[in-house]
């Protein structure tokens, strides 16, 4: 689903509560005029994002979404913790075929620049998954962030010369609901047909 498309239905709910209320002044003038009470408020769980870049995700209610965030395919973000938001980011870069990139390859040079980028880090710990069928790395990680001491939650995996780095990023001191809410997000990623 294209974000243009994935506005669209975020409209086409948000409409929906309005229904109901229209239903009932369209009632027959015999029945009894209902209270006046306000329209229930529907409430988004979860949307499933589709990305033409070859992914989707999943994101449960809460976490909004950011637009134009530079270098970014698409990022959420939830309520503030201390002076930090919870942000997941998807990144997507196309790595040129005649580098012969491996994941091994991203995963080295990922790691060797890690503590010039994150002041205070420390490796928490690496992984191999899979994702779709794909290997994967996943690393967690602590250090100071912009505004605090943050925790990042990231999968990095590459699929036909395309390297996906899907990243959570969590202030010290989220909520346990929050951080699962964020963690399902990261495990909700799969790669589609691309």
């Amino acid at each position: 689903m294209t974000r243009f498309a994935l506005t669209l239905a975020l409209l086409a709910l948000l409409a929906l509560p309005a229904l109901p209320v229209a239903l009932a002044q369209t009632a027959p003038a015999s029945s009894p005029a209902p209270a006046a009470t306000p329209a229930p408020q529907r409430v988004i769980e979860a949307i499933t994002v589709t990305s033409n870049q070859g992914y989707s995700i999943k994101v449960p209610g809460g976490w909004t979404p950011l637009k134009n965030v530079p270098n970014v395919d698409v990022a959420f973000v939830n309520k503030t913790v201390g002076q930090l938001r919870p942000t997941v980011t998807v990144v997507v870069q196309d790595i040129p075929a005649d580098l012969k990139a491996t994941l091994a390859d991203v995963r080295d040079l990922n790691a060797s620049k890690m503590p010039s980028v994150v002041p205070n880090l420390k490796m928490l710990g690496e992984k191999t998954i899979r994702v779709s069928g794909q290997n994967a790395i996943l690393w967690s990680y602590t250090g100071d962030g912009d505004g605090g001491k943050v925790r990042w939650t990231q999968v990095l995996t590459l699929k036909n010369n395309r390297l996906y780095t899907v990243t959570l990023v969590t202030p010290t001191g989220t909520p346990e609901a929050l951080l699962d809410s964020g963690r399902a997000i990261v495990d909700s990623f799969a790669l589609t047909a691309k």
